[in-house]
């Protein structure tokens, strides 16, 4: 048996101006992909090859196209390259292959072109034909499209948030690409939109309604001729058509039942819609600082969450910033400024020297009202490196601000140890984030989300959607009419 696998992953932000271009993906090709586990080692891809090896299956790898961070929506001339490279290869396999097992985000949206996934696996149908079963691990945010459905065979996403399950969910879809292969039975996706909009800040799998919602997942599981079953949450910072979310379930071939029990995992998840709530404790930035100052416990976490590099913010937006050092809150670490400028003249000025530095963006709601011109002055104290990232921490009057080369996605504690800087030394500890990481858990007495401007801004109610399909809930009520199955010949994107 030989098997092709591939992985292209992005979570695209359209509030964010900036694009994401081909110099902010890592890139492997063929045989550069078993090269370099350690670039994808976390992810879908490396379940998927760790079954199909346990097999004996010959894998036959493709592309990794894996972003430093997230960000703006993808520039078309990065995606058609990507596009090639992965095209290139399947087209150059020189005997035949059985399938296809590919690690996906599903809410990747490109410019010009929108929905990157279907677009992909649109293009990669026509080049097999029909006859190919293609399988697909999905992150739990993707918005599945039809463009999607028609061309693979099956689609399974994440079934937690934070996403702990990455290698799981690669192993178990290429377990149910392999089983059909070996007992030559089709397999059969069908999808139920839900028209939701819902952060991740409301949806953590191990809290109410995820927690129930994912136990009807588990029981659907159990169901005679029912593979997986998933529920995909969308992206709620893209305002595009296709946003929403749905209820996924991969048959043996059975689309009446696929359908049908889709139908029934929508129906349970739009009963709890008003059980959506913030799973930890929120308040208005400034709030959330003042409560923390007054904890008798430290290190108290507040996430600045309008500034999230983990779903498309830009690390660099100065509002909560300004606010600590005007106020001078002080005892406080604050994590991260990117601005690789910045770090380069905190360089060339040298550890213990006082600096002035104009950084970031200044922002209302998720619009730039002033960029690159808001100052702050201190002293350099400790320049530091985690992998292949630079950092300076800069001490603004007993705030400390850690100051990196490019974005970072706060998931690893040992990025803040490894510049010298210890959580629990301080009273605060800001991070630009969405939930907070179960990494950094051990270091928190206590978190809270500190609704902040930006690019990720929470309120959703209050973000400018001009493309989103209506009614949409929080927007507008919706009722059991507005679920309905996703089917390429009766949506054709």
């Amino acid at each position: 048996m030989r098997v092709i696998v591939g992985l292209v992953i992005h979570e695209s932000n359209s509030f964010n101006p900036d694009f994401t271009s081909l110099d902010q993906f890592r890139l492997l090709v063929g045989a550069e992909v078993f090269n370099r586990p350690d670039y994808y080692q976390n992810s879908s891809l490396a379940g998927i090859i760790k079954v199909f090896s346990r097999y004996g299956v010959e894998i036959i790898p493709t592309v990794v196209a894996l972003p430093t961070s997230q960000g703006g929506i993808v520039t078309k001339e990065a995606y058609l390259r990507i596009k090639g490279l992965l095209l290139e290869q399947i087209g150059g396999i020189d005997r035949s292959y059985d399938g296809i097992c590919l690690a996906l985000h599903g809410s990747m949206t490109v410019e010009g072109i929108g929905d990157g996934e279907g677009d992909l696996l649109r293009a990669i149908r026509t080049m097999v034909g029909d006859q190919i079963t293609i399988a697909c691990a999905l992150d739990m945010h993707a918005m599945v499209t039809a463009k999607m459905l028609a061309s693979a065979n099956a689609l399974v996403s994440y079934r937690t948030a934070p996403h702990v399950d990455k290698i799981e969910t690669g192993a178990r879809t290429a377990e149910i690409l392999y089983d059909s292969l070996i007992n030559k039975y089709q397999l059969y996706t069908a999808g139920v939109e839900i028209p939701f909009l819902v952060s991740g800040e409301k949806s953590e799998s191990a809290k109410s309604p995820m927690r129930e919602l994912f136990g009807e997942i588990s029981k659907t599981d159990q169901k005679p001729g029912i593979l997986a079953s998933s529920y995909c949450l969308g992206f709620p910072w893209v305002d595009v058509e296709f946003n929403k979310c749905s209820a996924l379930v991969v048959s043996s071939g059975d689309r009446t039942l696929a359908e049908l029990e889709a139908k029934k995992l929508a129906v349970k998840f739009f009963e709890k819609r008003a059980e959506f709530n913030f799973t930890t404790s929120a308040y208005p930035f400034e709030e959330a600082i003042q409560i923390a100052q007054a904890e008798k416990e430290y290190p108290v976490f507040v996430i600045d969450s309008g500034d999230n590099p983990g779903a498309g913010g830009s690390q660099n937006i100065v509002n909560t910033l300004e606010y600590l050092y005007h106020a001078g809150i002080k005892d406080t670490l604050y994590c991260v400024i990117a601005d690789q400028t910045a770090y380069q003249k905190c360089v060339e000025k040298g550890v213990n020297s006082e600096i002035t530095l104009n950084l970031g963006r200044r922002i209302a709601g998720n619009t730039i009202i002033q960029e690159k011109l808001v100052q702050f002055t201190g002293q350099i104290k400790s320049l530091g490196s985690y992998r292949d990232l630079s950092a300076a921490v800069l001490d603004l009057n007993g705030l400390d601000l850690i100051i990196s080369t490019r974005k970072i996605v706060l998931t690893e504690p040992e990025f803040i140890l490894a510049l010298g800087l210890d959580p629990r030394d301080y009273q605060i500890v800001v991070l630009k984030s969405g939930y907070l990481d179960p990494n950094f858990k051990p270091y928190a007495r206590r978190v809270m989300l500190g609704i902040s401007p930006g690019y990720t801004y929470q309120l959703l109610e209050r973000l400018p959607y001009k493309n989103v399909r209506r009614p949409v809930y929080p927007l507008e009520e919706i009722s059991v009419n507005d679920l309905k199955l996703i089917r390429w010949e009766e949506n054709n994107e």
